[in-house]
């Protein structure tokens, strides 16, 4: 299943998150309609999902810079895909988009980019909740709807806008990584590149990349 968003640039009430399937991954892909449109869930800009699945039940998380969401969804055998409008439930505030979810050692962790602005000013930050559906706190107990956040990646002198990044993802030796965008200061033509670094846990259990950012060099995953 290929999830997608479809947006007008400018009209935040004009958003839409779609779906395609395939037999493979590589395709092709049947488009199969949306799965919601910013009306119909009553959220502006609707877009950036994530599909989470668990314990045989299937969500949705999506939202950019006008709330996050989390929302039930009904699957069909036959990959039908509807929401489950009764379900949805606000669980970040407005500072966010670009999330992702990530379960580790009974803790849900929400993953998403902060406060872009004209000099791109993406900073990864995370949130965590023993419950799917919050409340996602930070270390004081803050509450992601109030904005409240911890810092997993900032900028440095290199590199720049450094957000919207991937689900995490575990090597073969249980190693942590994280792929995300950023600008290079001295190549900006080349727009975005995608970069990769190792996500590390403190003694708490909070995520964050040393020095809280990008790396000029890093050891290769184990890809055994």
């Amino acid at each position: 299943v290929l999830f997608y968003s479809l947006a007008q640039w400018g009209n935040h009430w004009v958003s839409t998150v779609g779906y395609a399937v395939s037999d493979s991954p590589e395709g092709p892909f049947t488009p199969k309609g949306k799965v919601f449109d910013s009306r119909e869930v009553n959220v502006e800009n609707s877009i950036d999902q994530y599909f989470y699945e668990e314990d045989g039940k299937y969500y949705m998380l999506w939202g950019s810079f006008f709330g996050i969401y989390i929302m039930e969804l009904d699957v069909t055998d036959d990959v039908m895909i509807t929401p489950k409008l009764d379900t949805k439930r606000q669980i970040a505030g407005n500072a966010y988009e670009g999330i992702n979810l990530w379960k580790r050692d009974g803790y849900y962790y929400l993953i998403g980019s902060c406060c872009e602005g004209q000099k791109s000013t993406y900073t990864t930050v995370v949130a965590r909740s023993k419950d799917l559906f919050g409340p996602y706190v930070d270390k004081q107990g803050g509450q992601m709807l109030d904005n409240k956040h911890e810092v997993i990646l900032h900028k440095n002198d290199r590199f720049v806008g450094t957000g919207h990044n991937s689900t995490l993802l575990e090597d073969d030796e249980k190693n942590t990584w994280m792929l995300y965008h950023a600008f290079e200061l001295e190549r900006l033509d080349a727009q975005r590149q995608v970069l990769l670094d190792r996500i590390l846990w403190d003694e708490d259990g909070w995520p964050y990349v040393d020095k809280l950012e990008p790396s000029y060099g890093a050891f290769r995953p184990v890809i055994k």
